[in-house]
């Protein structure tokens, strides 16, 4: 009786953690394993992929509906929306092929079809949104694997620059949705870089960023544990406060381990657990 009565108390306590900072939490329900969720910008539909990521899907929120747009391996890496929020870009090799062989390649959702886009480089695919009618600035940042700085390139004017100057091995950049500021890492830690360049990071938390706000005040990410180095253990979201340094940890459970959170609007998140490969959205309460 008394190891019931302990069990009940710990799953209370697990949950607990969740209403702190999150409210109405559900699981959406389609059938297999994904992760790496990308909201679309008008928040209907979510980029998606498999284990170990494999294969690209896109998630239409209003009827469960799933469509794969590839099977291949590691297409799942890197993926974006543009503005348009019909077309996703995405990486693909063949499967005798190396990762450093892949591609960029388009899809619409409204046509069906892919589209093969030579003219992009496939290590700007994550800050690249298409084309703009309104303004003439095309910048995309990536990392310099040569260097392993964070750089920034304009391509309308084909003009490039570095980022991080600073010593150290960056990767992971996160362009703010404004194109003003740039989230990167260093190790394991979040650092914001003003996108000219100019001036020092500011180090504002430790983990994995995965998404801006809307308005570009806040990000959220995850940090994860591991107890062997090699097998995760534990997993939380976090909140990410840029103008003030301010961090926050959203869930605080052992049950569950949250990972790659993206906003759908300044209140709702969607994240994913990591080993059931579920899908979950909930309102932020902060």
């Amino acid at each position: 009786m008394k190891k019931i009565l302990l069990l009940i108390l710990l799953v209370i306590a697990n949950f607990t953690g969740f209403s702190q900072k999150l409210e109405k939490m559900k699981q959406i329900e389609v059938d297999g394993f994904y992760t790496n969720p990308l909201v679309s910008p008008d928040g209907q539909h979510v980029l998606l992929t498999g284990r170990h990521f494999r294969g690209v899907y896109i998630l239409e929120l209003a009827t469960k509906k799933i469509i794969q747009v590839t099977d291949k391996e590691g297409s799942g890496y890197g993926y974006s929306w543009d503005q348009n929020s019909d077309t996703v870009y995405f990486r693909q090799k063949e499967e005798k092929e190396y990762f450093n062989n892949a591609k960029a390649f388009s899809y619409s959702i409204s046509t069906g079809r892919t589209v093969a886009m030579p003219e992009l480089e496939v290590n700007t695919i994550a800050s690249y949104h298409g084309t703009s009618k309104e303004t003439n600035s095309q910048i995309v940042v990536y990392t310099n694997l040569a260097t392993l700085k964070i750089e920034a390139k304009d391509l309308a004017t084909k003009k490039s620059w570095i980022i991080t100057s600073e010593e150290g091995q960056y990767y992971n950049a996160l362009l703010s949705p404004d194109g003003s500021k740039v989230a990167v890492h260093k190790g394991a830690d979040i650092y914001i870089y003003d996108i000219t360049g100019n001036g020092k990071g500011k180090k504002i938390g430790t983990g994995l960023a995965t998404s801006w706000s809307k308005d570009g005040k806040y990000l959220i990410g995850f940090l994860d544990e591991s107890e062997d180095g090699h097998n995760v253990s534990n997993s939380d979201l976090y909140w990410f406060d840029i103008e003030n340094g301010t961090v926050k940890k959203i869930t605080r459970t052992e049950v569950l381990f949250e990972m790659f959170p993206s906003f759908v609007d300044n209140q709702t998140i969607i994240f994913s657990e990591d080993k059931s490969g579920a899908i979950y959205i909930a309102n932020l309460k902060m």
